[in-house]
């Protein structure tokens, strides 16, 4: 008989939730706006109301239904079930778990919504069949997810996996995390945003003539839209953000010795030159035993892998109990 899980991705922009079946496949979703301006009370709403509705529809026997994945960005506490820091919704301290859980009356688990993406490609994705694998979102900041041998490396309270914060330059920037030269600095969207418009800003000539030129409001995706037209000011840019990504992956590998690394996030899907970078860097610098055994691919599943990973990790969970059951 078929089980269920509920994910629900809870972004800055938009809340949405799944009814996920182990193969994957999401039977009913639900997308409403986070609106987080509204206050913590309006959006813990419309989460509940986003879960109602998934399991409200398809005629699903609700005894079926084994608990809720819930993936959010920023600083999660996993023993708490609580979302300690995120700027994107305002939060500070909101055990959206324990709520959930009260509500409901089923088992509800917190993630990081970049661990959720690594478990959704790892079970269904390009990661799948891979028992050591890494996802690295690349969007308003950076982030990884890690699977070594086959379980989700979660670490003490389930905040392993800040990629982004890595030095790499410890005289560089002051990162917005208090440390100096972070990865984030100059490899995320809003890094690539900050580099384009300080050397437009310039009075440097040979980056006149750019599509860029003129723009107000400049975005990553602009960006990487220019590069694929050919402006070399763009390629340009995206080719240090790949570099970079691609000294930050090379640390990975070292580190963990994957299978894969995926990578995914809006600045990728925008900007696919970056990837060729990485995959350059890499081969340049990285142990030549361990880039032998390493693929680096694009993520497979897009904007459902929050939900799909989210619920995922509870299928993936619930079997490994089953499994310690028989032995």
């Amino acid at each position: 008989m078929d089980e269920y899980a509920i994910g629900l991705d809870l972004g800055g922009t938009k809340i949405l939730a799944g009814l996920v079946n182990g193969e994957g496949q999401i039977i009913s979703q639900k997308q409403l706006p986070t609106s987080s301006d509204d206050g913590e009370k309006a959006v813990i709403g419309r989460v509940m109301a986003a879960i109602e509705s998934v399991m409200s529809g398809k005629n699903i026997n609700h005894r079926r239904v084994r608990g809720v994945g819930i993936a959010s960005a920023g600083v999660i506490d996993s023993t708490k079930n609580e979302v300690v820091f995120a700027s994107n919704l305002g939060w500070r301290n909101v055990p959206i778990g324990k709520l959930i859980q009260e509500k409901f009356n089923f088992p509800a688990r917190l993630m990081n919504d970049a661990n959720a993406s690594a478990v959704a490609e790892w079970m269904w994705g390009a990661g799948k069949g891979t028992q050591n694998m890494i996802y690295v979102t690349v969007s308003t900041g950076v982030g990884a997810g890690i699977i070594c041998d086959g379980r989700l490396l979660s670490g003490n309270d389930g905040s392993a996996g800040e990629f982004g914060h890595i030095s790499i330059d410890w005289n560089g920037p002051i990162c917005r995390c208090g440390n100096r030269g972070c990865l984030e600095n100059y490899t995320s969207g809003i890094a690539i945003e900050n580099v384009a418009r300080t050397r437009l800003a310039s009075a440097d000539s040979s980056f006149s003539g750019s599509l860029l030129e003129g723009c107000a409001d400049l975005t990553a995706k602009q960006i990487g839209v220019a590069a694929m037209q050919g402006d070399q000011f763009s390629i340009d840019i995206l080719k240090q953000a790949g570099f970079y990504l691609g000294i930050g992956a090379t640390s990975l590998i070292h580190l963990f010795n994957p299978e894969v690394i995926v990578f995914g996030g809006g600045v990728m899907s925008t900007a696919p030159l970056i990837l060729q970078e990485v995959e350059k860097s890499v081969r340049e610098r990285c142990i030549p035993g361990l880039a032998s055994q390493v693929r680096i691919e694009l993520n497979q599943l897009g904007t459902e892998s929050g939900v799909m990973g989210a619920a995922g990790l509870l299928f993936s969970e619930w079997e490994h109990e089953r499994k310690l059951q028989i032995l």
